[in-house]
């Protein structure tokens, strides 16, 4: 969410970018909250620093052009039909 912090785009315009975008793109029934549909999201922290490290990716690919930038916005918790996945 650098875009974000930079004011070059507004939250919602990330967010939908991030979500409904490539859901509408590929033509999946995802990327939204809707009641009967399967809850996948992230919650994160607005205010959360953290500094990036291509070394410490879980990926196998340590290809990034984004090693060793400071971020303002960490996820803190990943859901993926209904299950927590991911907490830092």
């Amino acid at each position: 969410l650098k875009l974000v912090d930079e004011n070059v785009i507004s939250l919602q315009r990330a967010l939908e970018l991030l979500t409904t975008g490539p859901a509408r793109i590929a033509r999946l029934p995802m990327g939204k909250l809707a009641l009967g549909q399967e809850a996948d999201l992230c919650l994160y922290d607005a205010h959360g620093n953290w500094h990036f490290k291509a070394a410490e990716m879980i990926s196998e690919g340590h290809n990034t052009p984004f090693d060793d930038w400071h971020f303002l916005g960490r996820i803190k918790y990943t859901y993926f039909e209904g299950r927590m996945t991911y907490t830092s």
